[in-house]
């Protein structure tokens, strides 16, 4: 995948029981899975029961996914790749994101004594949390409005690991008239406080390590000036020089 392609979004969405037994009915449950040591009914599950994906191949370089859902895997160290280009750009057109939806993985579930999983209703209640790269999966939540369901969502992306800040970073959405409308910056609140340690992040980074900013709409490009040159002239008063 492409350097972008390789940010992580963290996402929760929330419904209640009436429209959690709708997506029952729509999708599914996923795969069970019982571990024998969970006391947990674990379910798998992927964005292929909401919008069905085209036939994967792991013998072909352009369309296979050997990322087994497990979002720490993108972290191991000399890692192949993952997904294939071709595989991904068609999940980011269709899905909105390039990976199906990822979870914690077995090393996670030791540590914190909990399911590597989660179960359905954990995750559609936004108990759970679940990853996707490049992108939130905004094309989902469309689908998912247009087959009825209501409910909302937030996410944002992660601060660790290859990421690029840009007005996708922290956004929340809602079903309204049955259709799935969001917002993406420009930030407010909490989430502005978070744009302004994004911009200290940049300049208190060397040369070589520094986090790429891109702005893709004039509000968020504004605020993104502003904190910039707010933080010079505090840096300019007390530093004297600001290199």
């Amino acid at each position: 995948m492409d350097e972008e392609n390789w940010i992580i979004f963290k996402n929760v969405i929330k419904m209640n029981d009436e429209n959690i037994e709708k997506f029952k009915k729509l999708y599914g449950e996923g795969q069970y899975i019982h571990p024998l040591d969970s006391l947990f009914d674990e379910r798998k599950l992927s964005f292929s029961q909401i919008i069905p994906e085209v036939q994967k191949n792991n013998a072909n370089k352009e369309w296979f996914d050997n990322s087994k859902q497990d979002v720490w895997s993108f972290f191991e160290e000399d890692k192949p790749e993952l997904i294939g280009k071709a595989l991904a750009k068609w999940r980011l057109d269709h899905w909105g994101t390039s990976s199906d939806l990822l979870y914690e993985d077995e090393l996670i579930r030791m540590i914190e004594d909990g399911p590597s999983l989660q179960t359905l209703e954990g995750v559609l209640k936004g108990e759970c949390q679940f990853f996707t790269m490049c992108r939130p999966p905004i094309k989902i939540y469309e689908k998912m409005a247009a087959d009825g369901l209501v409910f909302e969502t937030k996410w944002w992306s992660r601060n660790d690991g290859p990421r690029a800040y840009d007005e996708w970073a922290i956004g929340e959405g809602q079903v309204a008239e049955g259709l799935f409308q969001y917002h993406i910056g420009p930030m407010t609140g909490e989430q502005e406080m978070s744009l302004e340690a994004v911009v200290k992040d940049f300049f208190g980074s060397g040369k070589d390590n520094r986090t790429t900013i891109v702005a893709k709409n004039r509000e968020h490009l504004d605020q993104l000036i502003q904190y910039v040159q707010e933080f010079l002239k505090r840096n300019l008063y007390t530093q004297g020089i600001f290199s």
